[in-house]
């Protein structure tokens, strides 16, 4: 889309006088241009990228789009066209969050339990091993590319953990809740932008996520997330859900090197898969220094999961949930969400029916208790 018809488009949709006023840099998926109206109010028009179109439904993100502005954490939608994936937002007055080193942790974890707190799902699951699959790798392949020792070392660590990660609790999640998709406001609020990869998919995925720049971000907002006391699992899952995502965007930049998009915008995409397969790397170092990996285990606490989803069928009737936190010694710690989080109730539901169904079912568990 050329200058003059971005402009007929403002006209047509905001009125007579409409003008762009900026690009803004940022974002692999979208060109973006801050533009206002006649009355000088101001909005973000984005333009997303061939690439962009062939792996988003842009149904379902007009959709999503709708549901976590009704949550309050974004800004209104006010033209969104699925069949090219041009949609205009109202600005958001502040800056997204890569560009400051200001950020409080806390209110960024409550905007992300915002989220993953909804009593709203997708009627689409992100599902992300089949998407690296048959989308980002497969076409990062194609090329017919020397594939890299370390990726292939790192790959093959991952996709052993990967029935692990499917068998996690699925929330609505943003999918790429990294800095540069959130934005801070003057008032020192936080909200998320863009919304194109939505689906639901374990809540731990959109933290991991948070550390595109440098994997420590993202274990600084797991602490915070996690009330400063997240247990193994979780840190495991931060840690697996890390080296995912690098792989991702990983394939994600190569592809786009090979298509030429970097000659097109200027943009060295080999640096930007240098730097996803170097983030890989330190989310694994960071894994082998903190998590006292055990097989056994992993198999324990997928048992663990599968059955506790069938409890969770009944506690989501009354607008409640369970999730699991962690397994050590023989005991189940869970955490109550929705109806059940201060219900007087929830002790007996842990006992009556939680217990009793992971006793039978589950070699190994002894007691239940709330995390």
């Amino acid at each position: 889309m050329n200058e003059k018809e971005m402009l007929s488009l403002l006209n047509k949709e905001l009125g007579e006088g409409s003008k762009i006023i900026r690009p803004i840099t940022g974002g692999m998926m979208n060109l973006s241009y801050l533009v206002n109206d006649k009355d000088g109010k101001e909005y973000i028009l984005y333009i997303p990228t061939a690439q962009a179109n062939e792996m988003v439904d842009r149904f379902l993100e007009k959709e999503h789009q709708r549901i976590i502005y009704e949550l309050g954490i974004t800004s209104k939608n006010v033209y969104f066209d699925p069949t090219t994936g041009i949609k205009i937002n109202e600005y958001l007055p502040g800056t997204s969050i890569d560009h400051t080193e200001d950020i409080d942790y806390q209110k960024v974890a409550e905007l992300f339990k915002k989220l993953h707190n909804s009593i709203v799902l997708s009627r689409s699951d992100y599902a992300p091993f089949e998407r690296f699959e048959t989308i980002y790798e497969k076409e990062a392949l194609s090329f017919g590319r020397e594939v890299s020792p370390l990726y292939q070392e790192l790959r093959d660590f991952l996709f052993a953990k990967k029935e692990y990660l499917k068998s996690q609790r699925l929330t609505l999640c943003h999918n790429d809740a990294q800095r540069s998709n959130i934005v801070k406001t003057p008032d020192d609020k936080y909200y998320f932008i863009d919304f194109e990869f939505v689906g639901n998919n374990d809540p731990l995925y959109d933290v991991a996520a948070f550390g595109n720049g440098l994997v420590s971000e993202g274990r600084k907002l797991l602490d915070k997330y996690c009330n400063d006391k997240p247990s193994e699992e979780e840190i495991k899952r931060f840690y697996l859900w890390r080296i995912y995502i690098s792989l991702q965007w990983y394939n994600v930049a190569i592809t786009k090197h090979y298509r030429g998009e970097g000659e097109k915008h200027g943009f060295n995409f080999l640096d930007v898969a240098t730097h996803f397969l170097n983030n890989a790397k330190n989310a694994y170092d960071g894994y082998h220094l903190e998590i006292k990996d055990d097989e056994v285990k992993d198999d324990t606490v997928k048992l663990i999961i599968t059955t506790l989803d069938k409890v969770r069928h009944f506690l989501r009737k009354d607008g409640g949930d369970c999730e699991f936190v962690e397994f050590k010694d023989g005991i189940v710690y869970v955490r109550m969400h929705g109806a059940c989080q201060d219900c007087s109730y929830a002790y007996n539901d842990i006992k009556d029916l939680v217990e009793v169904i992971l006793q039978e079912e589950v070699p190994g568990v002894v007691e239940v208790r709330l995390a």
